[in-house]
């Protein structure tokens, strides 16, 4: 019997585990832009993400990390891996997280020009 309960112990904690959380609870509503190029693409489920490299007003490098809706999500809007290029110079524009240099994507605009602006994520706000 003991065995039995532990064993639905663990397979609740596992499954409560891997829920989805809500954005709200890491973003605030401030929104903000920050200029960098991109150094790391994470480009994965339940949500992509994008490392920054700003230089600030005193010339020290800040790594900002933005992060977005899932890579199945962004792929759906027809953006690849590869649109993401390591290197390029890129304006990134979203909610402020409640962590530093954190944000939530709102848009991106590229060296070349075009901007992209994802969709919400239908989880975005559980």
């Amino acid at each position: 019997m003991r065995s039995s309960i532990f064993l639905i112990f663990c397979c609740c904690m596992a499954t409560s585990t891997t829920a989805h959380h809500s954005t709200n609870a890491n973003f605030t509503q401030e929104i903000i832009s920050i200029v960098g190029s991109i150094e790391r693409v994470r480009f994965q489920n339940p949500h992509a993400s994008v490392l920054i490299k700003n230089i600030d007003s005193a010339g020290s490098e800040i790594f900002w990390l933005i992060e977005s809706s899932s890579r199945t999500s962004l792929q759906r809007q027809g953006v690849s891996f590869e649109r993401l290029e390591v290197g390029e110079r890129v304006t990134a524009t979203g909610r402020k997280g409640r962590r530093d240099y954190t944000m939530y994507l709102q848009s991106i605009s590229f060296e070349d020009g075009t901007t992209f602006t994802p969709e919400p994520d239908a989880y975005s706000n559980r």
